[in-house]
């Protein structure tokens, strides 16, 4: 083989090795591509701060934040404590990225947390949630088994979801399938979401801390 039949065939190498990695950084993009717009945020908790909120009897008072990385732009915060014999308190803040939740020892209470809602009431988010198989909580970590709860709603019809939560050092996905929500109500569907609720119970008598990343439908 002379020499530029040689180059002609090293040329023609090159140009099907190339064509192959780009062929192959499209596919991984657009699979990117595809996984990213797979996802709904409910909310990353980078925006819409609060800096401590302290909360020691049964009032359950609401406090609403805003931002752009929150479904709906809004979400309302609700605690309470059911349980205080030794007169301590629970407190929670949002700052980094981060909601985290800490109930003292032998305390029992709950947090609220709420989309769909603005300072007038009710807004709703009419979501289709149909087009995604589940919803996952991200954990930072959390010290104990607690209760959660969501409810998802169609105007004053629900579906529900509850269930125990295991303690983790470190990170833990939680996963909510969606077809392990029970529907209260006739007129539910997955297809007009207007508000989500969720809940999270402490209810060990060591007390509980928890952190959350980020919220959700996939």
């Amino acid at each position: 083989m002379n020499f530029s039949k040689k180059n002609h065939e090293l040329h023609k190498r090159n140009k099907f090795f190339v064509s192959k990695n780009l062929i192959t950084t499209i596919t991984l993009f657009a699979l990117f591509i595809m996984s990213v717009n797979a996802q709904l945020v409910i909310d990353d908790f980078t925006t819409g701060e609060i800096e401590k909120l302290t909360f020691k009897d049964r009032v359950g008072e609401r406090f609403l934040q805003t931002g752009e990385n929150i479904i709906g732009k809004v979400r309302q915060i609700s605690s309470k404590l059911n349980q205080n014999p030794f007169g301590q308190n629970m407190q929670l803040s949002i700052k980094d990225g981060l909601l985290v939740m800490t109930y003292a020892y032998d305390t029992r209470g709950t947090t609220y947390v709420n989309y769909g809602v603005d300072k007038n009431g009710n807004k709703p988010l009419n979501l289709d949630g149909s087009k995604y198989k589940k919803m996952k909580i991200e954990f930072a970590a959390k010290s104990t088994i607690n209760g959660l709860y969501v409810s998802l709603f169609t105007s004053n019809d629900r579906a529900v979801y509850s269930k125990h939560v295991p303690a983790r050092e470190g990170k833990l996905i939680f996963e909510v399938p969606l077809k392990g929500f029970r529907k209260i109500g006739k007129n539910f569907t997955f297809s007009d979401i207007d508000y989500i609720r969720f809940q999270f119970d402490s209810r060990s008598k060591t007390g509980c801390n928890m952190a959350i990343n980020k919220i959700w439908f996939e």
